[in-house]
């Protein structure tokens, strides 16, 4: 039962947990304790409660038991526990999660903007949220601060990125070794990450249907290459385009596949970025002339991405899978709609009516080579006899 006593230096409040211990908390003044008594009464009715004593745990020291109960891939939980070590253990790990603040977390993120990207910076506090989500949902804390409106993630800019022409990937091409130099071809030509290019095995190669299948990459963990399945665990189907089959036909001729992996080292061992990124990428590209992009990868892959049979191009909800990604309803409707003004050329929705079924917009190769331009789409032949 609570109550309310008087003391010789004002009064205490007396309560009993959820779970029957026993709490009690001073106050100098009567209406204070009436005040905060009522609070407790009334969120233990809610199912609100939260035991001011379970907020003392460290966040060092829940963070730890948080870490040890996810079930992240092992290259997963080595980032994860990277970050934790390098950038919020240091500066939080001995406070009390009770006593974690929206301005502490501002503070903490500013201080990591002056060492590390914005991108990274984001990557740090979603993390952080997801350990503090977890106290809240384990009743050690009654809110995460993490989701405070004072807490303000810094911004990212988002550089333009303009597509490779075809001289260019064909410059980076040649200035590899021959060894490697179907590497860019593949990604270029499928639209694979680097890893997924390294994890490629011969039975994954449809020469007769002009298919490529992504369905393993090589990870680093500990500094160790290993094959892993894909991101996200997704298994996914690609076009092969002629140029890429031939080259990869080329390669297997002079290079023999080691354990059916089409790409490995001298050594006859795994190829990973540790590797090839300073002494074979890095080395092309200046030879080449081109800059680093961490962009890469979505600025090369789509001209030879894109080449169909019937050099139709391809919608963008296709595009995004066979580049291993996932598009949002909103985002594609967002690009359904950019589309049909690039078309009117008025800057206005087209005033023509819309179709009973939407048909996606037509991705062509001139699309990639000038990111300004739209395909148009195709056209049904009960359309063509209409207009």
């Amino acid at each position: 039962m609570a109550s309310i006593d008087r003391t010789r230096t004002g009064w205490r409040v007396r309560w009993r947990t959820p779970e029957g211990a026993s709490r009690s908390k001073s106050f100098k003044r009567k209406l204070d304790a009436e005040r905060f008594l009522t609070q407790v009464e009334s969120s233990k009715l809610a199912g609100s409660y939260v035991d001011p004593a379970a907020g003392r745990v460290t966040f060092g020291a829940f963070a730890e038991s948080w870490l040890a109960s996810q079930t992240f891939d092992p290259s997963t939980h080595e980032a994860v526990a990277s970050r934790l070590r390098v950038h919020i253990l240091p500066t939080i790990a001995h406070v009390q999660l009770g006593q974690i603040r929206p301005s502490g977390v501002q503070a903490w993120l500013r201080g990591r903007q002056e060492v590390a990207a914005p991108r990274y910076v984001r990557v740090m506090l979603a993390n952080l949220s997801a350990i503090l989500g977890a106290a809240v949902e384990d009743g050690l804390i009654s809110r995460n601060p993490c989701s405070s409106r004072a807490v303000r993630p810094p911004a990212i800019e988002e550089d333009k990125v303009v597509s490779w022409t075809n001289e260019r990937v064909g410059a980076v091409v040649a200035a590899h070794p021959a060894r490697w130099r179907a590497v860019p071809i593949v990604a270029a030509g499928c639209g694979l990450r680097q890893g997924e290019v390294f994890g490629l095995r011969v039975e994954d190669v449809d020469f007769l249907r002009d298919r490529l299948l992504v369905r393993q990459q090589v990870k680093l963990l500990n500094g160790k290459p290993l094959i892993a399945p894909p991101k996200g665990r997704k298994a996914r189907e690609v076009p092969l385009p002629e140029t890429v089959a031939i080259a990869i036909a080329e390669h297997l001729r002079a290079y023999p596949p080691i354990d059916g992996l089409v790409f490995t080292t001298r050594e006859r061992k795994l190829t990973s970025r540790n590797y090839y990124n300073p002494h074979i990428w890095k080395p092309a590209l200046r030879t080449s002339d081109v800059e680093p992009d961490p962009s890469q990868r979505h600025a090369c892959p789509p001209p030879l991405l894109c080449e169909r049979p019937a050099r139709g191009g391809t919608s963008i909800r296709v595009l995004a899978e066979d580049l291993g990604h996932t598009i949002r309803a909103s985002r594609c409707a967002s690009t359904r709609t950019s589309c049909r003004r690039a078309r009117t050329g008025l800057g206005r929705p087209s005033t023509r009516p819309s179709p009973k079924r939407w048909r996606p917009p037509r991705v062509s190769l001139a699309c990639h080579e000038a990111a300004s331009r739209v395909a148009k789409p195709q056209v049904s032949g009960r359309q063509a006899q209409m207009s």
